[in-house]
C-alpha cells in the first residue's frame, strides 16, 4: 500500500500506540507526530524503532509538537534564539535517523515577520544543512495564517534556494487559507516531496478521502505525477473528522485504487 496515514489521525491516543496502531490497521507508510517532549527522549524513540521493525512499516516523516513556535525560534530578529532553536531541533533529526524518516514538516513562522524574506530563506537553509548533517530534510508546509499558505511565497523561497528548499503540500490546508493547490504544483514541481490528502463536503471541510467527499484526487494525483513526484501521499485528519476508525483504512484502499489507475496511465 502506498498510502500512508499520520499518527495524527488518532490525537489524543499516545503516540506510540497511534503508530502501533496504523502498523496493526496494514499501512505500509507513516508520519509520526510528536505531541511532547519526553517522546523524544532515547528511550521513547527506540519503542518507536521496534514497532517499525516488527511490522515493517516506513516512517516517511516526523512532525515537531512546537510547530505553532517556529516563528518565535527560527525566525525572529534574535539570532541567539536561532542558534538555540537548531540546537533543540537537533533530537528530531536524530530520531529521524533512527527511524528512517526523510522529512521534517516545518509550519514555519506566523504571517507577520520582523526579518526580510532573504533573511528567511537564510534561517531556512541554516536549519536545513543542520538536518542534513542527520540525513534528513526539512520541508515547508502550507500553513493557513501562516506566511507558507501562499504559492508565491513559496516560490520566492524556491527562488532564494533552488533545488534547497522542499515543500508539504496540505490540500486541506489549501482549501482552508482559500488557495488553489495545483497552483503549489505548478510553481513549485518536484519541489514538493510529500502530500498530506483529506476530503471535504458541503459541511465539513475536513473528512476522510471518500466517494461522497468532493476533492478530485484523481486530478491531483495526475497533477503531481507530471511534475514527477513520487514521494508519499500521507492521511493526515484528527479523530472528530470521523466517527469510525475503519474509515481510515478504508480511505487508504479508496486513494490506492485511484493512485494505481493514474500510475498505469
Amino acid at each position: 500500500m502506498q498510502i500512508g496515514a499520520s499518527s495524527a489521525c488518532f490525537y489524543p491516543m499516545e503516540t506510540e500506540k497511534a503508530f502501533l496502531h496504523i502498523a496493526e490497521l496494514g499501512f505500509n507508510h507513516s508520519e509520526i507526530f510528536f505531541n511532547s517532549r519526553s517522546e523524544l527522549e532515547k528511550p521513547f524513540v527506540k519503542e518507536l524503532q521496534t514497532i517499525r521493525n516488527a511490522y515493517g512499516i516506513n516512517v516517511t516523516s516526523l512532525h515537531p509538537y512546537r510547530s505553532f513556535a517556529e516563528g518565535y525560534n527560527f525566525f525572529s530578529s534574535y539570532e541567539r534564539r536561532f542558534l538555540d532553536g537548531v540546537d533543540n531541533y537537533k533530537r528530531y533529526f536524530e530520531a529521524a535517523a533512527t527511524l528512517g524518516a526523510k522529512y521534517i514538516v516545518l509550519h514555519g513562522s506566523k504571517n507577520r515577520i520582523d526579518i526580510t524574506k532573504e533573511q528567511y530563506a537564510d534561517r531556512f537553509r541554516r536549519l536545513n544543512e543542520a538536518a542534513k548533517s542527520f540525513g534528513c530534510t526539512i520541508a515547508h508546509e502550507n500553513v493557513v495564517d501562516y506566511i507558507g499558505a501562499t504559492p508565491e511565497f513559496m516560490e520566492s523561497m524556491k527562488g532564494y534556494l533552488g533545488n534547497d528548499f522542499k515543500m508539504v503540500l496540505d490540500v486541506k490546508q489549501a482549501r482552508r487559507a482559500n488557495v488553489d493547490p495545483y497552483e503549489f504544483i505548478r510553481i513549485m514541481g518536484n519541489n514538493i516531496v510529500h502530500v498530506h490528502l483529506s476530503d471535504y463536503s458541503q459541511e465539513l471541510d475536513c473528512l476522510p478521502p471518500c466517494e461522497d467527499g468532493l476533492f478530485d484526487f484523481e486530478k491531483l494525483f495526475r497533477e503531481l505525477h507530471k511534475v514527477g513526484y513520487n514521494g508519499k501521499y500521507m492521511i493526515e485528519l484528527y479523530s472528530n473528522n470521523y466517527s469510525k476508525e475503519n474509515e481510515i483504512l478504508k480511505s487508504a484502499k479508496y486513494l490506492e485504487g485511484i493512485l494505481n489507475k493514474v500510475r498505469q496511465g
